[in-house]
């Protein structure tokens, strides 16, 4: 993410990604709060994604909303509210699929939720005239007397903060609008409030509700840029850590990497065994791409696995696209790098394999590599799922290194080895002196044993 990215006026894929690295540090997921109904067991026969969308709602439109555990926000349509004339499965779906659809199913919230049936924030929306209207009803996904499962209501910041990230994603769907938001409580109060909501009927004037518009994401921006620390990151960074060039270049590598990516557009985690290149640039772009070399030596085949056969033409197969290929300079960017390497979706943990013959470097302190891997290392968690972040020392020119890797294996016990959990990286990030420019305290971290590896970050 560039420098400037936690200015209100950075596009809303950079918004997005602060917010959820905001989300994913604070706010935890939730099971249900009771077990579904019996006849509440298929997928949302009118599940979309919010980046699926391609239609506005009309006027009195409803949709059911999840945002689920890895921060993905989807809709649906509820099959239930007939008592109040409310037929929103039937009018959506066409009558050619009625068919194929159990009638018997409410499909609920959880109809919308993944594979861990968690959800982070559940409710409805409606297209009212002129504005959206969010209706925050979920029986089963609400936080309201849960303490005795650990499950806390929501804080005024995370309530500001993860209703602004679900605003932004409504208004670039459904059109830029003013967005109300009505809560309600569990019981009597849901059953009275619903009634009015499926009816189409206003909520009492007395009644509380926020009110969301594009003045109000300053305020978000504000909690989650204090939270995130990427700014404290970034301007250590920028006044302690010298960007390099590449040491030498192919002459068959001039162009753009076909796969390049910059973390913040990242949808989805890596697939077991995928690999990336990845480098964090001058202008603090982390960016990631797919390499076109090691296909003879280590069978390799990356590029080619990450296109369909049918763009295969239209690729410069003698292009090598290494971590060059992710740095080509502008009138902005002179193509300076801070560090760079190779990543791989291992079992439980994200492999940062720290290889790049053109961006090595051994001329970081113990310090400096720790504020730079642990601001990667965020990136990477809140991109690719959170889970821990695992560098590994790499020499380029012992081809030990590249055999182990591109082979699946494990290094060896003996090899240096440095591990960032979310916890380790907040405290890290949290102790960054700007006064001083230093870190007040390395936290250490205790040998764990579930990555097959030798200890790591221990400072101490």
């Amino acid at each position: 993410m560039s420098t400037n990215q936690l200015d209100v006026r950075l596009a809303h894929t950079e918004l997005l990604f602060l917010f959820k690295t905001y989300i994913q540090a604070n706010i935890p997921a939730i099971g249900p709060k009771y077990a579904n109904y019996p006849n509440e067991t298929g997928v949302n026969p009118a599940l979309e994604s919010i980046k699926e969308v391609r239609q506005k709602l009309r006027v009195n439109e409803k949709r059911s909303f999840a945002i689920r555990s890895d921060s993905t926000l989807v809709t649906g349509v509820k099959n239930a509210y007939q008592e109040y004339n409310y037929h929103g499965l039937r009018d959506v779906l066409d009558e050619s699929v009625h068919q194929y659809v159990n009638w018997q199913d409410r499909y609920g919230h959880p109809s919308l939720a993944g594979e861990d049936g968690k959800l982070l924030y559940a409710g409805f929306v409606c297209q009212r005239k002129n504005y959206l209207e969010i209706f925050l009803s979920s029986g089963r996904f609400n936080r309201v007397d849960r303490q005795s499962e650990g499950i806390e209501p929501l804080t005024e910041d995370q309530v500001t903060v993860i209703e602004t990230y679900l605003v932004l994603q409504f208004n670039k769907a459904y059109g830029t609008q003013p967005v109300i938001v009505y809560d309600t409580l569990p019981g009597q109060q849901d059953d009275e409030d619903s009634a009015l909501f499926f009816t189409d009927k206003p909520f009492p004037q007395n009644k509380k509700y926020r009110k969301y518009s594009q003045s109000s994401i300053p305020s978000a921006v504000a909690i989650a840029e204090v939270d995130a620390k990427y700014r404290n990151a970034q301007h250590y960074i920028q006044k302690n850590i010298s960007p390099v060039k590449p040491k030498y270049s192919y002459s068959n590598e001039n162009n753009i990497n076909p796969a390049y990516q910059e973390i913040h557009y990242v949808e989805g985690a890596l697939q077991l065994f995928e690999k990336r290149i990845w480098v964090l640039r001058s202008d603090f772009i982390l960016a990631t791409g797919v390499k076109n070399a090691y296909q003879k030596e280590y069978g390799y085949t990356g590029l080619a696995d990450t296109f369909s056969k049918t763009l295969h033409r239209f690729l410069d197969w003698d292009d090598r696209y290494g971590h060059p290929s992710l740095t080509l300079a502008t009138d902005t960017y002179d193509g300076g790098v801070f560090y760079a390497g190779y990543i791989c979706q291992r079992k439980g943990y994200l492999q940062v394999y720290l290889a790049s013959g053109r961006y090595d470097r051994t001329d970081l302190t113990t310090e400096q590599t720790a504020i730079l891997e642990a601001y990667i290392a965020a990136q990477f968690q809140v991109a690719y799922g959170n889970q821990e972040i695992v560098f590994d020392y790499a020499n380029p020119d012992d081809s030990f290194y590249h055999t182990t890797f591109f082979s699946h294996g494990i290094f060896p016990k003996t090899n240096p080895q440095r591990r960032y959990t979310q916890t380790l990286i907040r405290d890290i990030l949290s102790e960054i002196n700007n006064d001083s420019d230093r870190l007040k305290n390395i936290p250490s971290l205790e040998k764990e044993e579930d990555v097959a590896t030798n200890t790591i970050y221990n400072p101490s």
